[in-house]
């Protein structure tokens, strides 16, 4: 499966970008766009980004001057008094084998080189009816499967008046719930907990069968969270869900599984357990360790922002668990046998990935979702992340660094140390150092502007602590602490 974008007219004519993996590309005039632009002042700053997720591909213009044409039809584009900070980017727009994209002076194909699948079924579409198979987000639902789905959905009606217990092998996302599951797919998930909780026959179900008092706790961008106690010995845990929307490849799914794998690996007290993983149609569980005093987020939440006493001990703890994971020895599961690596990043930190436990006199601070939502949307099991409306985006844009928009498959420790220092950023100010304003997307913002220096947030923030998070905060990658265990020491010095 190959994704590759051919420019077919201007100044690189015939220079081709491969894609075997998800990845971000940008084109523009500025050095850290993917392709970069020069002499041409037709093309904006950051004139527009793909996301590529073989096979699915998502087009969003960036506020461009001119606008972006997708087989002669344009997108985006401001007036010319506006200013380029304050334009609007376009709807996510999917795109599919063949289509042309033009820009200035330039014009590029795109080819996907994939096989087209039924999101139900898995089967492939011939290409002389991929047309009539369009569904939404990109995907294709084949002609067998509509109608089966239209038989279903009449059998659905009639049993609505009289429930009955149903099987396992009776729960499966259907039509409706795939496209509603686009915009909110822990409201899709949760119909179908429903569903598998009155299965005569859960029992069998990998996870889920394994659980007790099953109550939501939480959502997701793709999925949700219970609470729930394990049979065999009582213990209360935390579920968390993902529902696949998407069709992968064995080659994804095993991107996924090796993701899993990695994760469970993680030992350490400020670091979130994870446990036994399963699934069951289109729902992945994975078990974690629960905890009982919320997020930094629900803190947050209370009172704006979280008082410096308090605020340190979690900045301190949640470092080391970082530090920690970007030094780990793991064993990574490849076809030719087990491959030691040294360490991993998180790609998705913030207010709610970071646990509490303990009393409120003291509290223990745990990392959570070490790149498992990531890795689920990379792997292609669901729709795209950055060209993703913000509600329902996989990262999390008040805090992302910003090559992570441009280059989010190849991010590293630093980039955690962006993400980590802005959500201490946040917790102390009350306010994310990237904010959208009325009309701007944040992508936009992430990719334009500068981070305020925390004390002209709040000068009462020590000068020292001020100077580390000012540097973790840096926009050029390589001006901050590389990775955790820097910043860590950096802040015990400052704290």
């Amino acid at each position: 499966m190959k994704v590759m974008l051919t420019v077919t007219a201007g100044p690189m004519e015939k220079k081709a970008f491969e894609f075997e993996d998800a990845g971000g590309f940008t084109f523009g005039r500025v050095p850290d766009c993917t392709c970069v632009v020069t002499n041409d002042d037709t093309f904006s700053r950051h004139h527009f980004i793909l996301e590529i997720n073989p096979p699915n591909v998502t087009l969003k213009d960036l506020g461009s001057l001119n606008g972006t044409y997708v087989n002669g039809a344009k997108y985006g584009g401001r007036a010319k008094d506006v200013a380029p900070e304050d334009a609007a980017l376009s709807e996510p727009i999917p795109l599919r084998d063949g289509d042309q994209i033009a820009a200035g002076a330039y014009s590029l194909r795109l080819t996907i080189d994939a096989p087209a699948l039924c999101v139900s079924c898995g089967q492939e579409i011939p290409t002389d009816k991929r047309k009539a198979a369009e569904f939404v987000g990109g995907t294709y639902l084949c002609g067998d499967c509509r109608n089966k789905e239209e038989r279903k959905k009449l059998e659905r009606q009639r049993q609505a008046a009289a429930p009955r217990p149903i099987r396992r092998a009776e729960v499966k996302i259907n039509m409706d719930q795939r496209m509603k599951a686009e915009k909110n797919a822990a409201a899709v998930v949760d119909e179908l907990m429903k569903l598998f909780q009155r299965a005569e026959d859960k029992q069998d179900i990998p996870v889920l069968g394994n659980y007790a008092e099953m109550t939501k706790i939480g959502e997701g961008g793709f999925g949700a969270v219970y609470r729930a106690v394990r049979k065999d010995n009582g213990e209360t845990v935390a579920v968390k869900t993902m529902l696949q929307t998407r069709t992968p490849t064995a080659r994804q799914l095993l991107m996924f599984e090796r993701e899993k794998y990695i994760v469970s690996q993680l030992r350490h007290p400020n670091i979130v357990r994870c446990g036994d993983t399963g699934c069951c149609g289109d729902v992945h569980f994975i078990e974690m360790e629960y905890l009982s005093g919320g997020s930094v987020w629900d803190m947050m939440k209370n009172g704006g922002k979280v008082p410096l006493d308090e605020a340190v001990p979690i900045m301190l703890q949640t470092l080391e668990g970082l530090a920690y994971a970007h030094q780990a020895v793991l064993t990574v599961q490849l076809k030719s046998g087990e491959k030691t690596v040294r360490g991993i990043v998180h790609r998705d930190l913030k207010p709610p990935n970071i646990l509490l436990g303990g009393s409120s006199n003291n509290r223990i601070a745990k990392v959570s979702d070490f790149g498992l939502s990531k890795a689920f949307s990379e792997a292609g099991m669901t729709k795209g992340s950055v060209t993703a409306d913000v509600g329902d985006c996989c990262g999390s844009p008040p805090y992302m660094a910003p090559e992570h928009v441009v280059n989010y498959k190849y991010v590293k420790p630093s980039t955690d140390v962006f993400e980590i220092a802005a959500t201490f950023y946040h917790m102390l100010t009350g306010v994310p150092v990237w904010r959208p304003r009325r009309g701007v997307e944040i992508i936009k913002v992430i990719l334009e502007e500068s981070v305020t220096p925390i004390r002209k947030q709040d000068s009462r923030i020590p000068k020292k602590l001020g100077d580390v998070l000012d540097r973790a905060l840096a926009r050029n990658a390589g001006a901050r602490y590389q990775d955790a265990g820097e910043m860590l020491k950096a802040m015990r010095k400052a704290v």
